[in-house]
């Protein structure tokens, strides 16, 4: 799968965790769940050749400064999180 396409997809899964999970007082569950999500994608491109096994952490962070991830955010208010 192409690299634009895999960031497309996990930023759609990000900002739907966001929205759906997103109260207040969650946010640490909320950067948690983003950290694992680029933990699993680094790996994921590390297995994709031989050549790529070598990719760094720092490698990785230049990558994604290209193909920024949606960060954490708090998307509802106390009034809607008491619903």
């Amino acid at each position: 799968m192409a690299l634009a396409t895999q960031h497309k997809w996990l930023a759609d899964v990000l900002r739907g965790h966001y929205g759906y999970y997103g109260r207040p007082q969650n946010y640490p569950a909320l950067n948690g769940f983003y950290q694992q999500t680029r933990r699993i994608w680094f790996r994921c491109l590390r297995r994709r050749s031989q050549k790529s096994r070598r990719m760094s952490w720092l490698e990785f962070e230049i990558l994604t400064a290209r193909f920024a991830l949606p960060v954490p955010r708090i998307t509802r208010t106390w009034a809607q999180a008491r619903r």
